[in-house]
């Protein structure tokens, strides 16, 4: 699954403009391997070979008027600086040092902590483009503030486990002791503990969504009910009076259905505010 789902979380704090580079580059999208300091070293010094190569045929060219010695030196030059390219940190690195730690990529969580991100995302998405959304409806702060603070926190949080679980699986493809046991075993007590209370996170978003749905459905139904007066002029014309009576109680029902499923929508928006700012792993 690609696309927008898979694009990297970024800190709401990130300038829009900011962010729409950073989710633009499909280097990062996609989380394409970096370099090794080793291959950038290797590139670097065959760079500066070619440099020096190539310095020296315009030298050779210039003196002995030689078209051939001049050809060889353009082609070292442009190898020279194609090598000094892939010298150069790749661009995921470059990006993390630009903007620190605001912003996590896919290639930094594993298969589990993607598929939490992309059903914290799904839910978003289900809130973002509802009817009763786009009619301001439901609380705006929350929208707009509460549910990217919430889907940076879940991130933020998925890559700190998947760091620790990888720690934990190293230490253990060791020489397993008694002592390790002793120190691994409460740690990954505590690391299932916040994976619970992650998922709960992603859990609440999506009944979230799930009663923004159901606020959307009886925003449909409630808008049929311009319709009513056509069924009334029909019952009225065949003598229905218990039609007539039965359609005007069914018009109040929704009136307070589709109320009531809007203050559900906005309470369990306004419930979605990580508390304190920022939760502990």
């Amino acid at each position: 699954m690609k696309g927008w789902i898979d694009e990297p979380v970024v800190d709401p704090i990130v300038p829009e403009a900011d962010r729409q580079k950073i989710i633009r580059m499909p280097v990062l999208v996609d989380g394409f391997p970096e370099p090794s300091s080793r291959t950038r070293l290797f590139f670097a010094v065959d760079g500066a070979v070619a440099g020096v190569i190539g310095a020296f045929l315009v030298g050779f060219a210039v003196q002995s008027g030689s078209q051939v010695a001049a050809i060889l030196s353009i082609f070292s030059f442009v190898i020279a600086a194609l090598f000094a390219g892939h010298a150069r940190p790749g661009l995921a690195a470059r990006m993390r040092r630009l903007y620190g730690d605001c912003c996590i990529f896919p290639a930094d969580l594993d298969d589990n902590a993607l598929g939490l991100i992309r059903r914290a995302r799904k839910a978003i998405e289900i809130v973002s483009t509802s009817r009763v959304n786009r009619l301001g409806l439901l609380d705006d702060i929350a929208n707009d503030v509460v549910l990217p603070e919430r889907l940076w926190e879940i991130a933020r949080l998925l890559r700190t486990q998947v760091a620790l679980r990888a720690e934990q699986e190293e230490a253990m493809s060791e020489m397993v002791t008694p002592e390790l046991v002793a120190v691994i075993t409460p740690q990954r007590e505590a690391l299932d503990r916040s994976m619970i209370s992650v998922t709960k996170q992603v859990v609440e978003l999506e009944d979230y969504a799930s009663r923004v749905q159901e606020a959307d459905a009886a925003l449909r139904a409630h808008e049929l009910l311009k319709s009513n007066d056509k069924y009334r002029d029909l019952l009225a014309r065949t003598d229905d009076a218990q039609g007539l009576q039965s359609l005007t109680e069914h018009v109040d029902m929704l009136e307070s259905t589709l109320a009531e499923n809007l203050r559900d929508a906005i309470n369990a928006g306004q419930t979605l505010a990580v508390p304190g700012g920022a939760a502990a792993v």
